[in-house]
């Protein structure tokens, strides 16, 4: 895990630590320490979440980050906007999942659109974040069968395939957990890149502003253009298309 980040990836001047984000970032890393503190000290906290799920298209996917255990002023500088990716503009989501990248271990899972009409969209979702935890261990040297991980995810469903208490599922926890909101940060500005690059490919459905999500507007292009290979078929709203397609 790099120490620092590199001089190229210094904060802009609008990045000086203002009041309230300050106070917002030492919450989020507050509720980790305290899941810490009722660990060894040799823990590594891994935050997990999920981005797609109630996506029309595509992959689901899944991020996951293991935050340094003492932050330097400069990683903090670059962690202040840190929330919910939800609430993030593209721009801030970007700037910090560079920042993640650069002195976090990082990882990144997904389900393809084939797993997702297999599995369903729950356990799919599951195994993104399977699979962003295995990369993050590969990365960090870790292994899943070690005492000292303690994972934590979003939501309310934990990952079959992990030992109960090797992990914790935190309802709304990309708003409480530091690391969890990293995560999320991650996954959603990789499938956000993603599916723009699709948009590019299935012009008229406004996938590049609601990133496949079921919008008027894509709603609409389907109406209009139908059901392309992208979609998840087992969708309600994609079905439903799909059977008034049939029978017109």
């Amino acid at each position: 895990m790099p120490s620092t980040p590199p001089k190229s990836q210094s904060p802009k001047k609008r990045n000086a630590l203002p009041g309230k984000r300050q106070s917002q970032l030492s919450r989020l890393l507050k509720f980790d320490q305290a899941l810490l503190k009722q660990r060894s000290s040799a823990c590594h906290l891994i935050g997990l979440d999920e981005v797609g799920r109630g996506s029309l298209i595509s992959s689901v996917v899944g991020g996951a980050v293991c935050l340094p255990r003492q932050l330097t002023p400069s990683q903090k500088r670059l962690l202040h906007w840190l929330n919910d990716s939800k609430k993030l503009t593209p721009a801030l989501r970007a700037e910090l999942s560079e920042g993640i990248h650069s002195f976090c271990w990082t990882g990144i899972g997904e389900a393809s659109l084939e797993e997702i009409q297999t599995l369903n969209i729950h356990y799919a979702s599951l195994l993104s974040l399977y699979r962003a935890l295995e990369q993050l261990c590969r990365q960090a040297g870790l292994s899943l069968e070690q005492q000292d991980l303690l994972v934590i995810m979003d939501g309310r469903a934990t990952i079959p395939d992990l030992p109960a208490d090797m992990q914790a599922a935190i309802v709304k926890g990309d708003g409480s957990s530091a690391a969890i909101a990293a995560a999320s940060v991650i996954a959603k500005h990789h499938r956000d890149r993603d599916i723009q690059r699709l948009a590019e490919q299935y012009p008229g459905y406004g996938w590049e502003v609601n990133m496949g999500y079921p919008t008027p507007a894509h709603l609409a292009g389907i109406e209009t253009l139908g059901v392309t290979s992208l979609h998840r078929k087992n969708f309600k709203k994609v079905h439903q298309q799909l059977a008034l397609a049939l029978n017109a």
